[in-house]
């Protein structure tokens, strides 16, 4: 209990602190790009997502935003519009997941496969900020090259039996860990490739996501592991990783330009870094670093 209090005091510490971000200037689109720029949002993650996306379009400048709409109200919706010069929202209910599990980012997944035909699409997670221009980013997006974070563990791509040979001493129960144990039991025909890595920052070049190629992977996994397991938050990473990994020419950002935060992490080289919740608040570079993104916009 006196862990989610101390947590719930940072995280309203951040809000107040981040706050001067909805005073910096809206954020113009191109018409011209392809690109679109993903993210799943709900109430209690506004001021992060400003932040988030405002410290991306710096050096990227997309067609549009597109909000996964998780619960934001009327007045978040009207702020939004008022930052991003080309804004869409699209509510979770709207999203129809097929054979695909509820919730849990599926959501996400569905709607950025449903746009990826013709379009570059970049998942930005609200938790990210962007600190250098992502020049390896920018790389792949011209090239139409599929990217994602790598992860510790998670630096290349290998073959599904290699995933299954790293992850065998894991003893989590958790969907990602058994998902990686297992997947080389994939079907004959599917792509035998694997990378450990974050979808929270990832891209898609046009094609790399089709609807039916997430279902016929949704449900080969379901049978693998059952409904319940393959149902658990994580899954859709999984298949993330999966259809990254397997695209050509696939790249797997440098984890030293694009890290995860923790405390007493190194983050002199960094592009955009991940401030996911686990260490988000801890020695406050979380603050220090979005004040100095909304110093820089005030310019």
């Amino acid at each position: 209990m006196f862990h989610s209090y101390k947590k719930a005091a940072r995280k309203k510490w951040f809000d107040i602190s981040a706050r001067s971000i909805r005073d910096t200037p809206r954020i113009p689109c191109d018409p011209n790009s392809r690109l679109i720029v993903l993210t799943q949002l709900h109430h209690p993650d506004v001021t992060m997502y400003l932040v988030a996306a405002k410290s991306f379009a710096r050096y990227v400048t997309p067609m549009k935003f597109i909000i996964v709409d998780d619960g934001l109200t009327v007045a978040d919706q009207s702020l939004l519009r008022a930052h991003f010069e080309n804004i869409e929202f699209i509510g979770t209910r709207q999203v129809d997941t097929g054979p695909c599990p509820k919730g849990g980012c599926w959501e996400r997944f569905l709607t950025i496969a449903a746009l990826n035909s013709a379009n570059y699409l970049i998942q930005l997670d609200a938790d990210t900020i962007t600190t250098g221009d992502p020049v390896e980013v920018r790389d792949c997006i011209n090239r139409n090259i599929t990217f994602t974070m790598g992860t510790p563990g998670g630096e290349k791509v290998v073959s599904l039996e290699d995933i299954r040979d790293m992850s065998a001493n894991w003893t989590q129960d958790h969907v990602q860990a058994l998902s990686e144990q297992n997947i080389y039991k994939l079907p004959p025909g599917f792509g035998r490739l694997y990378v450990h890595g974050c979808a929270g920052f990832a891209g898609y070049a046009p094609g790399t996501l089709s609807n039916e190629k997430i279902h016929s992977i949704s449900v080969a996994m379901e049978d693998i592991l059952g409904k319940e397991k393959w149902s658990e938050w994580g899954s859709e990473q999984v298949t993330s990783n999966y259809l990254v990994a397997n695209h050509p020419d696939a790249y797997i950002l440098p984890i030293d330009t694009y890290p995860f935060w923790r405390k007493g992490k190194d983050i002199s080289n960094a592009r955009l870094i991940h401030f996911f919740g686990t260490h988000r608040f801890e020695a406050g570079q979380y603050i220090s670093s979005a004040n100095a993104i909304i110093k820089n916009l005030h310019k």
